[in-house]
């Protein structure tokens, strides 16, 4: 570090003239020499484009501040010089984050709805369509044969009745699917098999046995983007088959949905799409990550993480 201005030296935690001569590695632990060089390369080759990415910085007592930070290149006095502008975030971090416990609250409440509707969608519903049934049932036998006429009205209003009853059972089924109950792996395996009825696109489920148990919550969040992610497949893959695995990595259990479809350029629209940003919404509400691999011509594969010590914590509560 060659000089630093007084706001730089206060916002890392230092008295005035500490930060000169100390090496960048003091500030940015993760600055190993490869990055570094690759830093200084990139900051060369595009003079009138400073790079910009965010970082943590180490403070003098030892805390991480969170910086968005603006590389730029220059020439001065027969020297070559990085030029490093950095700009506090912990504000604005925090906000997120704030921000984002509300919208896993506001989720959280969501679901439970979805859920209580669901059940007096299925229990209400389902008597009234049961007892109506019972009454037509009742009408036929009494009257049915006074009237040919009648009979066949009979007959069509029990038809409607049954395709009624498939209907609450569909939408009870979409708010909230009975077979989370199961647990997460039955709950898979089920969405696997109607996606593969839906789509005739064959549908793999790898699923290890005596896997930790989830909270509602985070099987839910885990359902939901497992059905998002088949609904993309289903869209835009031209996928001719499906990959679905539940592994436990470092802590972390890990759902992989991977097709053999056309694939997609990362950088293209597609990627920042609503689907997937309500999904990596949806992982980092349950404190985890999402990664996504695609290549043109190669299919697609989305990886959801979700840590292991947060469901240990919140069984212990």
């Amino acid at each position: 570090m060659r000089y630093a201005n007084r706001a730089a030296e206060s916002m890392l935690g230092y008295a005035p003239g500490q930060v000169v001569e100390r090496p960048l590695i003091d500030f940015e632990p993760g600055l190993h020499m490869d990055r570094w060089l690759n830093l200084w390369k990139n900051a060369r080759s595009s003079e009138d484009s400073p790079q910009v990415f965010e970082t943590h910085c180490l403070r003098a007592d030892g805390s991480l501040l969170p910086v968005d930070v603006s590389l730029s290149f220059l020439r001065f006095r027969d020297a070559e010089y990085l030029v490093v502008f950095l700009t506090d975030v912990s504000e604005r971090r925090r906000a997120h984050d704030l921000l984002r416990e509300l919208s896993a609250h506001l989720e959280s409440v969501r679901e439970e709805e979805k859920a209580h509707i669901a059940r007096e969608v299925h229990d209400e519903l389902g008597q009234m369509l049961t007892v109506l049934k019972l009454e037509t049932s009742m009408c036929e036998l009494a009257y049915a044969d006074l009237d040919p006429g009648l009979s066949e009205r009979l007959d069509s209003m029990k038809r409607l009745i049954a395709q009624l009853f498939q209907l609450v059972r569909d939408v009870a089924t979409a708010l909230r699917p009975p077979i989370l109950d199961a647990g997460i792996a039955s709950a898979i395996e089920w969405q696997a098999r109607r996606f593969e009825a839906r789509t005739q696109i064959p549908c793999l489920v790898q699923v290890p046995d005596n896997l930790p148990a989830l909270s509602d919550a985070r099987a839910t969040g885990m359902f939901r983007i497992l059905q998002e992610a088949l609904t993309n497949v289903m869209r835009h893959a031209r996928a001719h088959t499906v990959e679905i695995s539940l592994t436990l990595q470092d802590g972390m259990m890990c759902m992989s949905i991977a097709d053999d479809g056309q694939g997609f350029v990362i950088e293209s629209g597609r990627a920042v799409s609503f689907g997937l940003v309500g999904m990596r919404e949806r992982v980092l509400m349950l404190g985890g990550r999402l990664e996504l691999d695609s290549e043109v011509g190669a299919g697609t594969t989305l990886r959801a993480y979700i840590p292991l010590d947060t469901l240990a914590q919140e069984r212990r509560q």
